[in-house]
């Protein structure tokens, strides 16, 4: 079978970004995903996405197809990478594997051989050796990798063409072999390709997105000191401070919290299974309650204003996000505890988001739709 193959088990928002730019780097893809309508509208190349680039790069692919044969896709390729969703979890679960697992299962129950799997999704440490490994004992000659991408909601595609580094927890050094060859084949631009265990790459996932949490919390406490502090700017402070070459300027900007359907979730996962191994969180916890005691701080400021009302616009849970996710928005955050005090607030921005604003919290907001 030729190298060339690959399969995409699960085309949504992250999948069907990695299978177009795999196409895109000359490979023969097939997708595979359990939507007819959604099938048909990829095949026919009249899906219409808010991701930046992947309609474009939908309508110019040239060896892309989707189908709802899981069969038709495992035949396809011995190479299968796995983007079905693993939601937040309840408790110390911190994602919910089910889909995941229930995929693995369905996959061992049809005995492939030779084949080798790449977990793109985000997991538990311990998930791909621990249950991943298990589900597919069935199967002859097969191996599961750890390949999750560091993409941010609304920049998917700029961030897997051109990515910082790129993240390969091998099962075998063939496999990292051929997924390295992949990668150059892919970026456009020369990241720094990191191979390791299944199991380190769990953890480095988690680490990556943890300290970026951990540095916009402390960017955030040093503003509110500065804030309370007679003639001293926030700003000043933490541009100086971005300068050292052992901290950087990314994440060093004061403003709201952190949120969204990554950072928050990984955080506490990370905390989760610190405890799970014996290890006190103390950073990750500390780094979660001032992501909202900060929020706390930037409510009392604005009551202090006593304004007759409030506007909140470009409420995503980043700025000038293309796409309407409003998972753990700190400023509708904000906007909420105003709203609670009695406060009118008014909520402006594109309609889109405004409706996904209305379904969350109804009557609460007046609203304002932007172009």
């Amino acid at each position: 079978m030729s190298n060339k193959n690959v399969t995409v088990l699960g085309v949504g928002r992250l999948g069907i970004c990695m299978a177009l730019a795999l196409d895109k780097a000359g490979y023969n893809v097939l997708g595979s995903d359990i939507f007819p309508s959604y099938v048909d509208a990829l095949n026919n190349k009249t899906f219409q996405s808010d991701e930046p680039s992947v309609s474009q790069y939908l309508k110019e692919s040239k060896n892309f197809r989707s189908t709802l044969s899981l069969d038709e896709a495992l035949k396809h390729s011995d190479y299968v990478w796995i983007f079905v969703a693993t939601p937040t979890g309840v408790g110390e679960k911190s994602y919910d594997h089910s889909m995941l697992s229930k995929l693995l299962s369905q996959i061992n129950d049809r005995k492939v051989e030779n084949k080798h799997f790449f977990v793109g999704c985000t997991t538990l440490p311990g998930y791909i050796a621990n249950t991943a490994r298990y589900l597919l004992k069935d199967c002859k000659n097969v191996t599961v990798s750890y390949n999750p991408e560091f993409i941010a909601q609304g920049d998917i595609m700029r961030g897997l063409l051109n990515p910082d580094m790129v993240l390969i927890g091998e099962a075998t050094k063939e496999v990292g072999d051929w997924l390295e060859v992949v990668y150059k084949d892919i970026c456009q631009n020369k990241p720094l390709i990191c191979r390791m265990s299944a199991e380190s790459a769990e953890i480095c996932k988690l680490s990556v997105n943890c300290f970026i949490t951990t540095k916009i919390s402390y960017c955030n406490m040093v503003a509110d000191i500065a804030e309370r502090t007679k003639g001293a700017s926030a700003t000043d402070i933490l541009k100086a401070v971005g300068l050292d070459s052992r901290i950087g300027s990314k994440c060093l900007i004061p403003g709201y919290g952190f949120g969204g359907p990554c950072f928050p979730r990984d955080n506490r996962a990370l905390g989760n299974y610190a405890r799970m191994v014996g290890v006190q969180p103390l950073i990750s916890v500390a780094t979660d309650e001032y992501n909202k005691l900060h929020t706390d701080n930037m409510v009392k400021a604005f009551l202090a204003e006593n304004k007759d009302e409030y506007t909140f616009d470009d409420v995503c849970y980043k700025t000038k996000c293309p796409v309407p996710i409003i998972e753990e928005s700190q400023k509708l955050e904000v906007a909420r505890h105003i709203a609670r005090a009695g406060k009118k607030v008014t909520i402006k921005d594109r309609a889109v988001v405004i409706k996904a604003v209305q379904q969350e919290y109804g009557g609460l907001f007046h609203y304002e739709v932007t172009q």
